[in-house]
């Protein structure tokens, strides 16, 4: 390993020391994240919902039934948990895992408006071969990194990026119209990554719920704890 120089700057710009690293604890940082990011990918699904919404105008009927995609992962118990965004008036939902082209019938087991949340179920023992579930961690220190994991649009395969956590406070939410805690990242969150979670270490630290409208790479996770 090689020891290098490092200049340490206050948020003036001021020097206020120089400290050393090993390049060598980069590396195994790296490699922990990539350790992470792999087993995330046994575990994150992209979920298909077809969804009838309920006509206000003509209350005896719904409207045109629409189909719309989000992401979702396992959590212990063999349950999957996603926004209630992705679900909300859901006539059927249908779930595919990473490196799969078969979709498996999915049923809605609870939904939380107010946080956004939901919590799926599929009976086919298939679905859950090679399947792992993902631990729920704390909330990030501002600028630690993150990675959010998700199908965004754009594309059908699975997705990651990177951030950092730049903001934690309470937040509108836009499904619930209330307002809970939640982290600002700048990592960018797109339609199709709600429900993702948002990886730190080894554990989940949040779910990518929404983003700022009209602003670039801002982006909002709701906090696993």
């Amino acid at each position: 390993m090689i020891s290098k120089n490092r200049k340490v700057v206050d948020l003036s710009g001021k020097t206020i020391g120089f400290g050393s690293y090993k390049s060598g604890i980069r590396r195994s940082r790296s490699t922990r994240d990539t350790d992470a990011i792999e087993l995330a990918l046994d575990s994150v699904v992209k979920i298909f919902t077809v969804a009838s919404s309920p006509n206000y105008f003509l209350p005896w009927q719904n409207k045109s039934q629409r189909e719309t995609m989000g992401s979702g992962f396992v959590i212990a118990g063999n349950k999957i948990l996603t926004n209630a965004h992705v679900v909300a008036d859901h006539t059927f939902v249908l779930v595919r895992k990473h490196g799969s082209p078969t979709k498996y019938k999915a049923q809605v087991e609870a939904v939380g408006h107010e946080c956004d949340l939901a919590i799926l179920s599929v009976e086919s023992d298939k679905f859950w071969e090679g399947m792992n579930p993902l631990e729920l961690g704390d909330i990030p220190l501002l600028q630690e990194a993150v990675a959010v994991v998700g199908y965004p649009q754009g594309g059908d395969n699975i997705s990651v990026t990177k951030g950092a956590a730049s903001r934690v406070e309470p937040t509108q939410y836009v499904h619930g119209a209330t307002e809970l805690m939640a982290i600002q990242i700048d990592a960018a969150i797109n339609p199709g990554n709600s429900g993702g979670p948002e990886i730190m270490g080894s554990k989940v630290a949040g779910v990518a719920f929404q983003n700022l409208s009209g602003a670039e790479n801002i982006g909002f996770v709701m906090p696993a704890y």
